[in-house]
């Protein structure tokens, strides 16, 4: 981030003496174009600051406007935001971020009749469109009118249109509006026929019928969870605490609005769509303040989008004994990794894990991060802690299985890891991942080749557009002399996803396949590709013609 400050200081700084040399007024053109570039980088802080620059020496561009109320929404400066959004939302109603500032000015003023006829007004466009008729609901509850939203809602529910957004908000109205029977069916429709509800959901589904004695409805609500989510860190503390036994907390329409922008805002992150899920987590954390569950997404978004000092100051935000504490625990140690490395992650998911011993969780983030210091006997050491600690093994365990036995493969325990690779089999026998690893692993070896080749095929009928899959099948028949098959099918995987295992691979089909030409070009783009340092000795040698590429381990035929 410090490197992206200065390039835009820098090209400011340049374009600032250039006007001042044509006479044009001074830094009008140098912050425009430094706020473009500060976008296009993903750079929030510097978006923000060079826009609203450009824009309060031109006060009167609404274009410039619009820019800069989405770069400020965006590093969550809604204040600064306000008066230039009322100004230009006059001019252009198009602007739907502009219109939400008139509606959050009128929840701060407490008019709630100004916030529906705000809300009524509204253009929307893209998940707009999905979120109006909630935030008109809201509103309407708040001025006591007619709730005829929750009909719509209820309808786009049953088309199974955004399904559980749907049901959650019109249980949260009707909570909020003291119905607490209808409040009680939109729960269970949630646990009923939802699948793809997140946890934050599920919770305060259960947190209602624990409230509102469904001891029965509570468990099915915790089951359910368990099914869509394992290894939910909210199911832990759900099953291990009774202090969330308490009310939800939405008391009035801001929260409810809030609620709303932070369920939009989780989707379009969901979508890769960064950039608009910041603006609504910001607008969601602005008009509740003490949203755990905006700043550990504003977290998640920030970290993915490399700024990972700001992604941490939000982790440590959430309050410990939130719902979420130990999901921003876990994600605040893997943002530590990145900036840092391993040890002070690992020192401080330790803290972690020796308060709350029963949380697998830690562990097993702990396991993944030595397996991406490439340290594998650390990594398969806190995998094995993990089995030791689990009494009964179940389906839920399965991915535990599949990745320990890539550690203890990396880790060169081939023995043990063919082993936990075949009892996740034992759970999920059609799962392409296990099936390709298991399968390239056998073939790369030289055993099982016919059962390794029929797991590939198996696999890549599943996954066609996995790059990964279909090197492994171009490589199995590499393996077994079946040059032809292999180079279709790894110029396939080229073209899927550039790797530079992968083009090696082509390289060397290609060579047994007497298209030596060819073969030295591809070793060549291999080396573009990021290799290791190993990988690019063996390249170079082949390049050079030092080395041969090692026949397939079951092929008969020598290179053509």
């Amino acid at each position: 981030m410090h490197f992206k400050k200065v390039m835009c200081i820098f090209i400011f700084i340049m374009f600032s003496l250039q006007v001042n040399a044509d006479n044009w007024k001074p830094n009008q053109v140098g912050a425009f174009l430094s706020s473009k570039i500060a976008r296009s980088i993903t750079d929030i802080e510097n978006s923000a600051y060079f826009s609203q620059y450009t824009y309060n020496r031109n006060p009167d561009s609404l274009a410039l406007g619009a820019i800069a109320v989405e770069a400020l929404l965006a590093n969550g400066q809604i204040t600064e935001a306000l008066p230039i959004g009322l100004k230009i939302a006059k001019d252009m109603p198009e602007i739907t971020l502009a219109q939400y500032l008139k509606v959050i000015n009128s929840l701060n003023s407490n008019d709630n009749e100004e916030v529906l006829s705000n809300l009524l007004k509204v253009s929307p466009n893209g998940i707009d469109n999905f979120i109006l008729p909630i935030l008109q609901t809201w509103a309407a509850a708040g001025s006591n009118k007619e709730l005829g939203g929750l009909e719509i809602m209820k309808g786009q529910a049953n088309r199974g249109v955004l399904e559980p957004l749907y049901d959650y908000h019109s249980a949260l109205i009707y909570e909020f509006i003291g119905d607490t029977e209808k409040a009680y069916i939109s729960y269970k429709n949630i646990v009923n026929r939802s699948n793809n509800a997140n946890a934050h959901v599920y919770s305060r589904a259960a947190i209602f019928f624990s409230n509102n004695s469904y001891p029965e409805l509570y468990q099915e609500t915790l089951i359910k969870l368990e099914k869509v989510d394992p290894y939910s860190n909210e199911l832990f503390i759900l099953k291990n605490s009774n202090s969330y036994s308490k009310k939800n907390t939405i008391n009035s329409i801001k929260f409810g609005i809030a609620e709303v922008f932070l369920n939009s805002a989780e989707i379009l992150f969901n979508e890769g769509l960064d950039r608009q899920a910041l603006i609504y987590a910001q607008i969601s954390s602005y008009l509740n303040p003490n949203s755990d569950s905006a700043f550990y997404l504003l977290g998640r978004i920030f970290r993915s989008i490399d700024n990972n000092e700001r992604a941490l100051k939000y982790f440590k935000k959430v309050n410990q004994y939130s719902l979420i504490a130990h999901d921003a625990n876990i994600n605040y140690a893997e943002t530590l990794f990145d900036i840092e490395g391993i040890s002070n992650s690992i020192q401080y998911l330790e803290n972690f894990q020796e308060l709350f011993p029963a949380n697998i969780n830690y562990l097993r983030t702990m396991a993944e991060l030595f397996y991406k210091d490439d340290d594998f006997k650390k990594s398969t050491e806190y995998y094995d802690q993990i089995f030791k600690k689990i009494e009964n093994i179940e389906f839920k365990h399965w991915p535990l299985f599949y990745s320990s036995g890539i550690a203890l493969e990396r880790n060169n325990n081939w023995e043990r890891a063919e082993k936990q690779f075949l009892n996740a089999l034992k759970f999920v026998p059609n799962n392409p991942q296990v099936l390709n690893y298991l399968g390239y692993s056998w073939i790369d070896k030289g055993i099982n080749i016919d059962q390794a080749l029929e797991m590939i095929v198996k696999a890549a009928e599943q996954r066609p557009d996995d790059g990964y899959i279909i090197d492994s099948l171009g490589w199995a028949y590499f393996q077994i002399g079946n040059y032809e098959d292999a180079v279709i099918n790894l110029e396939k995987a080229v073209e899927l996803v550039s790797d530079s295992v992968i083009i090696d691979h082509l390289g060397d089909a290609l060579f047994f396949s007497g298209r030596k030409i060819e073969a030295v070009f591809q070793w060549k783009r291999a080396l573009e590709f990021n290799p290791s340092d190993e990988l690019i000795k063996i390249l170079n040698d082949k390049i050079n013609g030092n080395i041969l590429p090692k026949a397939g381990v079951n092929a008969i035929s020598k290179p053509i």
